[in-house]
Parts: structure tokens; C-alpha cells; sequence
């Protein structure tokens, strides 16, 4: 009788929200509309539908929305009026992994993927605020996006590593213990003692319109730089790999004239590649920086030309692996470990405005102090 009756406000709440959140809604005003007027213009939270908020572990369901509603006090606390917009938050708690073994497989058409061998699996949250814009419709009528969210958002993600950006190549070379070497997110300065980082580095930095940081635990971090020894013994690897079965490709060529010809080419080519990254070996030996963080630099590492290493302020990724130490094996499964914190914008004043908050009012020691709990 007691789940039945959750249903039943679970029902109805959903039927609640969606009457107080209507599609595409118009209002009329008393003044012209303009950009001043909508950035001027005071929103409000949407009632939060729990049908946009799945928990796909029952067991946990009590312990998950606690954290969930606590984030959402975070953000009300860093931006309690919207403004030109509406507002509304979504969570999710689901099954994830971390810190996989795996390896690199062809397939029957030689491409390469990845296969997994240890999976270690985590509970992962994603905590999402939205903010849907109000615009001009008419000359005295405004009308709101909702569903339709804009560009302005903040999430934080629980347990996840969204704090990298994907693998830096497929193949075996570039794993560590069989941990997939990744690109982690470049650090574009410092932001109330976190590192504040980018979708792009270098120049194009501070012109994104992305902002994130890693929160973990004091002096622990989920990922593992890679270093400049681990990155050139596998790079002169996969560079020898790179063109030996270019050169084997060949044969699919019939002109025997032409087939040497490519061969003699790729040699050349495999010969000057290799000579970059021993004098790259050299001259990181020389300097002593064999055991240093691997901040790679844009040319392929099939090249023959260009920095291998360089620095984040030029655009360069600092290459790591995922820390399989890190997470805490007595703690329960919905308890969050780390979070990325991340915030988008637009060009819209409102939106603009919206940045401004939160990188003044976040009160990111709050949600520092959510970790292991």
C-alpha cells in the first residue's frame, strides 16, 4: 500500500509540474520590449519534474535526492533570481565506471576500438541547472524557450571524469597498466584556489565560453599525469608501428614503380619522425625533466617538424590516466568522491550576468565539503 501510494504523488506531482511549466509560454507587457527589458526582466524556478530526474538505484533513492536537493541549495545560494530566463535543475544518479583496463582491438575492417578488460564500477551523478530565455515576440510580448534551454547552464557531475577530454590515441602503446591514456582539460588560471579550466587552451582560453573545475579531496587528485619518459618511449613505438604497416599497406598497390617509391617515402618519413622524439629524449634527459608532466603540444606525433612538449598557456594538453586509487572502497556507493563543477554562457547581458554570479557567489568550499559524505 505504501509504494502504491508513493506512485500516486509521484504521479501527481508530475502532472503538477508540467501544468506550472507550460511549453513555449507568451506573456504581454506594458512597455516596448527590448534587450534592456528582458535583461531586466525577473524569471523564476520551474517546479521540478522528478520524471526529468531518473535514479536508476532505488535502494539509494532517499540518500541520492538528499545530495541532489543540496546542490540545488548551492545554486539558489549563488543565483536565487533569474533574470531574462527561467530556471530549472535535472539530476540523474546512474551506474558508471572508472579507471577501466583496456585494450585496442581491429575489427574485420581494420579499424580500432577499444575493449574492455577490468571494469571498476562507480555511481555516477549529474546535477544539471538550466536556464531557459525569454525573448521579444511581438512589440509588446515576450515569449520563453522552455523546453528549449539556451546556452546558460551549470552542472556538477559526482564520481564521473569529465575533466578530460577522451583518449590522446587509440592503440596499445598509449596505455599505462592498461589505464587509456587521456587528455585532461587545460588550465587556464586560478579561481578561489582551484584550477579554472577551458575547452581550448592557449589563445583561444579565455575567449570560450566554458568554465570547469576538479574538486577532490585535499592533496589526492582521480588521475595520474603522464610523463615525459612514459609519453616518448611510446610515442617512438607507435611511430615505428604508424609506418611499418604503412609501408606494409603498400602491396594493395599493383605499379611495382610506384609501391617503392611509397616505401622509399615512408622510410624517409618514419626516419625523420623518430629523429624528432630522440632529440626530444635528449634534450628532456639534458634537462632533467624525463619524470615531469607530458603537456603535449598540437603536431601529430607522426610528424617530422615541431615542439613535442609545450605548456597549457600555448595550447598544449597535459596528458593522464585515471587514478584507480583514488576512490575509497568503504565508503556507500552514492556517496560522492570528487565533482567537476562547470558553468556555460552566452553573449546575452542576463547570460553574461549570469557568469558573473557564479564565478563571485559559487560557494565551492560547500560543495568541497560534500566529498565523502
Amino acid at each position: 500500500m505504501k509504494k502504491k501510494k508513493q506512485i500516486i504523488i509521484l504521479l501527481l506531482l508530475s502532472i503538477h509540474a508540467s501544468a506550472q511549466n507550460p511549453h513555449f509560454p507568451k506573456a504581454e507587457i506594458s512597455v516596448p520590449c527590448t534587450d534592456k527589458f528582458i535583461n531586466d526582466y525577473k524569471g523564476k524556478w520551474l517546479t521540478h519534474d522528478p520524471k526529468l530526474s531518473p535514479i536508476s538505484v532505488n535502494d539509494y533513492h532517499d540518500e541520492v535526492i538528499k545530495r541532489l536537493n543540496a546542490m540545488t541549495e548551492l545554486v539558489r545560494e549563488t543565483y536565487p533570481q533569474p533574470m531574462g530566463s527561467d530556471a530549472e535543475w535535472t539530476g540523474t544518479f546512474n551506474k558508471n565506471s572508472f579507471a577501466n583496463q583496456v585494450k585496442f582491438v581491429k575489427n574485420e575492417t581494420d579499424k580500432v576500438y577499444e575493449e574492455q578488460v577490468k571494469i571498476n564500477p562507480v555511481y555516477r551523478y549529474l546535477y544539471r541547472f538550466d536556464l531557459y530565455p525569454w525573448t521579444c515576440s511581438g512589440k509588446q510580448e515576450i515569449m520563453n524557450a522552455y523546453p528549449i534551454n539556451g546556452y546558460t547552464d551549470l552542472t556538477i557531475d559526482a564520481n564521473y571524469a569529465s575533466f578530460a577530454e577522451g583518449n590522446y590515441l587509440d592503440g596499445d602503446e598509449w596505455t599505462i597498466d592498461g589505464l587509456p591514456i587521456k587528455k585532461k582539460l587545460p588550465k587556464l588560471e586560478q579561481w578561489k584556489g582551484y584550477d579554472l579550466c577551458t575547452s581550448q587552451g592557449g589563445a583561444y582560453g579565455p575567449m570560450v565560453t566554458d568554465r570547469s573545475v576538479l574538486i577532490t579531496r585535499p592533496g589526492e587528485k582521480p588521475y595520474k599525469p603522464v610523463t615525459r619518459q612514459q609519453f616518448l618511449d611510446r610515442a617512438i613505438r607507435y611511430v615505428t608501428r604508424y609506418y611499418d604497416e604503412a609501408v606494409a599497406n603498400t602491396k594493395v598497390f599493383s605499379d611495382k614503380a610506384q609501391v617503392e617509391e611509397l616505401k622509399k617515402d615512408m622510410s624517409k618519413q618514419k626516419k625523420d619522425a623518430l629523429q624528432r622524439l630522440q632529440d626530444e629524449l635528449e634534450r628532456t634527459t639534458k634537462q632533467g625533466l624525463l619524470s615531469s608532466p607530458a603537456i603535449v603540444s598540437a603536431w601529430p606525433i607522426i610528424d617530422s617538424q615541431g615542439d613535442v612538449f609545450t605548456t597549457e598557456a600555448e595550447g598544449g594538453h597535459m596528458l593522464a590516466t585515471e587514478n584507480p586509487n583514488y576512490f575509497r572502497k568503504n565508503l556507500p556507493p552514492y556517496v560522492p568522491q570528487f565533482f567537476v563543477l562547470s558553468w556555460h554562457w552566452d553573449d546575452l547581458g542576463w547570460s553574461l550576468q549570469f557568469r558573473r554570479d557564479v564565478e563571485e557567489n559559487f560557494p565551492i568550499e560547500k560543495l568541497q565539503a560534500m566529498i565523502d559524505k
